[in-house]
């Protein structure tokens, strides 16, 4: 399958290795600069430089556009692409609300086209020991997942600086940006919570930078604790009442042990740090099977929408009290 891509970021820099090892080929870049889509072609190989969707979505020999743009773009962007007859692969988050979620997985169902948020540890082959250690855990009481990772751009902004990674107005936000590595592995692990709530801090331009959100599945809770001011140095944990598992990076998963409640450790696995770029592959390649097999309904929509509820719910600005899932 022939992609385009939109954005010239360092994860589309990623995409075109990762493609091309998943089967796919990266043929044109779409980038508002066209000095450095030009830059970026000739970096990659790429036969095609345009400045807008439009003219990507025009393309006969693209049948599929990757979104690596701001997320404030990706629902536009996506409508262009989708009503052209392209499928669609979004970075995430894939859009700004439920509403508009729907919206597109609704127009991808009607053009026949596959819609699918780009999610890496939903595809990662490295979640199926944890999937089947978790069985192992007797009768689930919580979960603590984590990801905080430092921003290189926090230091500008303390200077004054306002990088878009941090600027709220291009629809990013720290629970956007990191805590989808702890909400969407919970959604893949539990299944959709009955209740969730949530508390977040922010920066003094509004940019949320943080917080913790909760999820309720009655006889066991899980905590999402992110931030983009902040590095995690624990690991995130499963506890259960025959043991738990501990999981070195829920977004690049390589270090996992399950503990006995005798203090008995088991690898379930044992290897160096991964790079997230590692990973990218397997969504690549889940996509690509989605599109020859025609799954336009497929179950990834499902999480999705449930994330992007509980995402829209607790990043507003007042802090949501308990909400069950509509």
């Amino acid at each position: 399958m022939r992609f385009g891509i939109i954005g010239t970021g360092f994860i589309s820099d990623w995409f075109v290795d990762a493609c091309r090892v998943a089967g796919g080929t990266p043929v044109a870049i779409c980038s508002r600069d066209a000095d450095r889509g030009r830059e970026f072609a000739t970096r990659h190989g790429l036969g095609q430089v345009v400045t807008t969707p439009e003219a990507l979505a025009g393309l006969d020999e693209v049948e599929a556009i990757y979104l690596a743009s701001p997320i404030a773009s990706h629902h536009d962007q996506a409508v262009i692409a989708l009503s052209a007859g392209k499928h669609v692969l979004g970075e995430k988050t894939l859009t700004t609300s439920p509403d508009r979620a729907r919206a597109l997985f609704d127009l991808a169902a009607r053009q026949q086209r596959v819609l699918l948020e780009a999610i890496r540890p939903t595809h990662d082959p490295a979640y199926r020991p944890i999937r089947e250690a978790v069985g192992r855990l007797g009768t689930l009481r919580h979960a603590h997942f984590e990801k905080c990772q430092y921003s290189s751009r926090y230091p500008g902004f303390l200077r004054g600086e306002r990088p878009n990674a941090l600027d709220p107005a291009s629809g990013n936000s720290a629970l956007r940006d990191l805590g989808v590595y702890c909400l969407h592995p919970a959604l893949e692990l539990f299944g959709s919570p009955s209740r969730f709530t949530g508390t977040t801090y922010r920066l003094e331009n509004g940019f949320e930078a943080g917080g913790t959100t909760v999820l309720d599945y009655g006889t066991f809770s899980v905590t999402c604790a992110y931030s983009k001011v902040a590095r995690s140095v624990a690991p995130s944990v499963i506890e259960g009442e025959a043991g738990s598992l501990t999981i070195d990076s829920l977004a690049e998963p390589a270090d996992v042990r399950l503990i006995g409640l005798d203090g008995s450790v088991e690898p379930v696995l044992s290897g160096p740090p991964r790079q997230p770029a590692e990973s990218l592959r397997y969504e690549i390649e889940e996509f690509l099977r989605l599109c020859a097999a025609g799954e336009v309904d497929h179950p990834y929509r499902t999480n999705s929408l449930i994330a992007e509820q509980i995402i829209t719910g607790v990043s507003l600005p007042a802090t949501p009290a308990w909400q069950a899932l509509r």
